[in-house]
């Protein structure tokens, strides 16, 4: 009998762990088995992204060949399309995988900084915490990892953004900003030790003619990247009998091609509860006749 050599799984693990993945099938494997999110990497409402397109943007755009002059980018979607979950996963990436980056946190609200900011200790505690050098809480809060990288949560006012040089800026709910801390964030980022400035912004669009419509606007003059999704692009799979689904005209069976996560009863919910013109902004980010879920006809300015 022929003796095999035993494997050692778990240093084949931890080296996996502490290896930066290379492509977005890696990268999605990755987060898979070690932040135990399974993200959606599909489409199904023609000219949206998938939620894994914008994290292997964001994540890969320091490893480029081809430096950009910046990674700016929108992300649009939907109210529970995950997000500022996925802010922070991307967050905790950069935060293993390239010392000494700076990155600051700044949301339309100190709840929403905070959930953020939360999801990304979650992640970090969960099978990194060894790679945490110090956790502050006041004045703000604030994580500094060993290998130099910072992440902190900036107060939503003109003083504290004027304040700042990193790397990345991520805005979290920028429907809710403040027009003119918005503005001051601009000069924020700037790039350095390699890694280029980036400003990203992610929202779901409340008003149509708010602060968020108007920078979805802009980065389509500047072509610069827009990550949009809805519900569809990341509900879970639908095996329900379309006559009777009160979602049927809005779906129009997609559903059925479905791999993610929100649940067809949470969907409906929102469908009953809100009006149907509200539910065509917030979950299905415009997408969708018109007629049944357009916009007011008269709509306040912002």
């Amino acid at each position: 009998m022929v003796k095999t050599k035993k494997i050692d799984i778990t240093g084949i693990v931890e080296e996996l762990r502490l290896t930066r993945p290379t492509t977005k099938r890696g990268l999605r494997d990755y987060i898979k088995i070690f932040f135990e999110v399974d993200v959606p990497d599909f489409i199904l409402t023609s000219g949206h992204s998938s939620v894994m397109d914008y994290i292997w943007f964001s994540f890969n755009s320091d490893f480029e060949k081809v430096k950009r002059q910046n990674a700016d980018c929108v992300v649009w979607a939907n109210r529970g399309g995950g997000k500022t979950e996925t802010a922070a996963i991307i967050t905790t990436l950069d935060c293993i995988f390239k010392p000494e980056i700076q990155i600051r946190i700044l949301s339309g609200s100190g709840y929403q900084a905070g959930r953020m900011y939360d999801y990304f200790q979650g992640f970090i505690h969960r099978n990194f915490a060894e790679t945490i050098a110090d956790i502050k809480t006041w004045p703000t809060k604030r994580t500094i990892f060993k290998n130099g990288a910072v992440v902190e949560v900036l107060v939503q006012s003109e003083v504290s953004v004027r304040g700042q040089h990193v790397h990345k800026l991520r805005c979290d709910e920028v429907e809710l900003f403040k027009t003119r801390v918005y503005e001051a964030a601009q000069y924020t980022t700037m790039g350095s030790k390699g890694y280029i400035a980036a400003r990203e912004v992610i929202s779901t669009m409340h008003k149509p003619r708010g602060l968020m419509k108007r920078l979805v606007d802009e980065a389509k003059e500047l072509k610069q990247p827009i990550f949009k999704w809805n519900v569809w692009d990341v509900i879970e799979k639908c095996d329900r009998d379309c006559k009777v689904c009160l979602l049927s005209e809005a779906c129009e069976g997609r559903a059925k091609l479905a791999r993610g996560y929100y649940k067809i009863d949470d969907a409906l919910t929102q469908l009953e509860r809100a009006k149907e013109r509200s539910f065509y902004m917030e979950m299905l980010c415009g997408e969708g006749s018109k007629k049944k879920y357009g916009w007011p006809t008269t709509v306040r300015r912002y």
